[in-house]
This record gives structure tokens, C-alpha cells and sequence, in this order.
């Protein structure tokens, strides 16, 4: 489920909130950085997007006209990952585990 940065409230609309739209709860503008499916607080600019950066604010919780900007889903990347990782050990039963890779060390 798609939330608030901030204050962790639900966003219940199926779209995109508008680049003036704010949380219902405490005010804070929800088509922000904070709340992209690629803002990275450790990354270059905080995105992970190198198109969006031109398009970037100054704060990552201010509200934005980012065109590159998809609202963050923790749920639905959890549900990924877990969808990836059953059907790695689907394939893992069919053919095996995959061999080990040996590095070889030049020299020795």
C-alpha cells in the first residue's frame, strides 16, 4: 500500500497524487522525492532516476513536478522480491543449484 512519507498514511487512490496534493493527515505534499519509487537517501542528488535529476527540488519532502516520478509501493516490492525468489527456487528443484563460480588467481 502506498503511504505518506511523513506520517505513514494511507494513500487510497489508485492514480498518481497531483503535484499540489497533500496528505489528508498531516499536510505534507505526496508527489515528493521522499515518496518515489526512486528516491535513495544515499544516492547521487537522492534519485536513483539520471533523468530526473534536471528536475529534482532543493528537499526531497517538497512537492515536485517530476515527470520520472512513481510512487513508491513497499508492499508491491516485497511481493516481488518474494515472487523472485519462488520462482528461483522453482528453477533451483527443476535444473539444480547453480554451480559455484571459481575465481581463478593469476600468479598462484
Amino acid at each position: 500500500m502506498r503511504r505518506c512519507h511523513r506520517c505513514g498514511e494511507p494513500w487510497r487512490d489508485k492514480g498518481t497524487p497531483g503535484s499540489r496534493e497533500d496528505c489528508l493527515k498531516c499536510g505534507s505534499a505526496l508527489h515528493a522525492c521522499a515518496n518515489c519509487r526512486f528516491y535513495d537517501a544515499m544516492a547521487l542528488e537522492w534519485c536513483r532516476e539520471p533523468m530526473a535529476r534536471p528536475e529534482k527540488p532543493r528537499e526531497p519532502d517538497k512537492f515536485n513536478i517530476c515527470s520520472w516520478f512513481v510512487f513508491n509501493d513497499p508492499d508491491e516490492e516485497r511481493f516481488n522480491a518474494e515472487k523472485s525468489k519462488s520462482a528461483r527456487m522453482a528453477l533451483e528443484q527443476l535444473f539444480g543449484s547453480p554451480a559455484p563460480v571459481r575465481k581463478e588467481i593469476p600468479g598462484l
